[in-house]
C-alpha cells in the first residue's frame, strides 16, 4: 500500500492506495505548533479507525508547500509506516513539461494535480485548485504547464471582508437564489464573493483556451472549496476531490518506474 501526504495551508490530507483503489481519505488541521509525534500520534489512530495494518504501508509520498511543517510530518510519516518517504520536489519524474521562469517554485499539490488531470483527462486542460488560495493553471496539447494565477481563496477572502468592513454582517457562503442583485448587506456579500469568483474563474478559462495549444481544454477543479467557487461558472467544469491524492500517486509510480530502468 502507499501513503500519499499533501501538506496544505490549511489541511493536510492524507490518503492510502491499495494498488490504484483509494482506501482511505482523510484530512487533519494542519498546525506548526503540533509535534512530530502529535501528527505521528494523529496518523496512527488514522489507520486503527479505518483499519489499515501500518505494515500494509510499503512507502510514502509527500507534498508539502508549508517548509515548516514537511520535516515533521514525514518524521511522523516514518516513525508510523517504517517505510521510505519520497517527497515531491526538484529531480521527481513529472511527465510533463513545466514552462514557468523557475520550475522549483512550482508547489508540489500542483505538480500533483497537473499529472492527475493528465493522466484522467488528457491535454489540453484548464486545472482549478480552490483552497486556502485558488489557483487556475493551463496545460496545453503538449503536455506543457505553462503558468497560471492565483486568487485570493474565497472563505479567506469573506473572512477579510468582514474584518475590514466594521458594519458589514457575518457572512453565510451557503446558497444563492440565482439571482444577482442583493437587497441587504449579506446577499450583496455572498453574491459578491460567489458570483464573483465565478466570473473570474470563467474569464481566465475563456482566455487560457485562447492560447496557443490551448483550444478546447478540458477544466478539472479540486479543492475544499472547488463546488463552492465553481458552482455558478457558465463554463462547464469536471469535479475532482481527489485529484491530489491521485496525482500522487502516479507521481510515486512514476518515480518508482524510472529508478528501475
Amino acid at each position: 500500500m502507499l501513503l500519499a501526504i499533501d501538506i496544505g495551508n490549511s489541511n493536510i490530507s492524507i490518503g492510502v492506495f491499495d494498488r490504484d483503489a483509494l482506501i482511505l481519505k482523510a484530512k487533519i488541521a494542519a498546525q506548526t505548533e503540533r509535534s512530530a509525534d502529535e501528527y505521528a500520534a494523529l496518523l496512527y489512530d488514522l489507520f486503527r479507525l479505518h483499519g489499515v495494518p501500518l505494515q500494509s504501508i510499503a512507502a510514502c509520498i509527500l507534498s508539502s508547500v508549508v517548509p515548516t511543517l514537511t520535516g515533521l510530518v514525514e518524521t511522523a510519516a516514518r516513525t508510523v509506516a517504517s517505510a521510505p518517504v519520497c517527497r515531491v520536489g526538484p529531480g521527481i519524474r513529472t511527465g510533463f513539461r513545466i514552462r514557468i521562469d523557475d520550475p522549483s517554485q512550482l508547489g508540489g499539490d500542483l505538480v500533483a494535480d497537473t499529472l492527475a488531470a493528465l493522466t484522467d483527462y488528457g491535454p489540453p486542460a484548464v486545472l482549478i485548485d480552490a483552497g486556502t488560495v485558488t489557483t487556475i493553471a493551463a496545460i496545453d496539447s503538449s503536455r506543457t504547464y505553462l503558468g497560471g494565477c492565483i486568487l485570493p481563496g474565497l472563505h479567506r477572502s469573506a473572512g477579510l471582508l468582514q474584518q475590514t468592513a466594521a458594519l458589514l454582517p457575518p457572512i453565510d457562503l451557503a446558497g444563492h437564489d440565482g439571482d444577482c442583485l442583493g437587497r441587504n448587506s449579506g446577499d450583496a456579500m455572498r453574491y459578491g464573493l460567489l458570483l464573483g469568483s465565478a466570473m473570474m474563474v470563467d474569464g481566465f478559462i475563456e482566455r487560457y483556451r485562447a492560447l496557443p495549444g490551448m483550444a478546447g481544454a478540458k477544466c478539472v477543479a479540486t479543492g475544499g472549496s472547488a463546488r463552492l467557487v465553481t458552482a455558478h461558472c457558465r463554463q462547464a467544469i469536471l469535479q475532482d476531490p481527489d485529484l491530489t491524492l491521485k496525482g500522487l500517486r502516479y507521481l510515486y509510480e512514476g518515480s518508482k518506474n524510472s529508478d528501475r530502468r
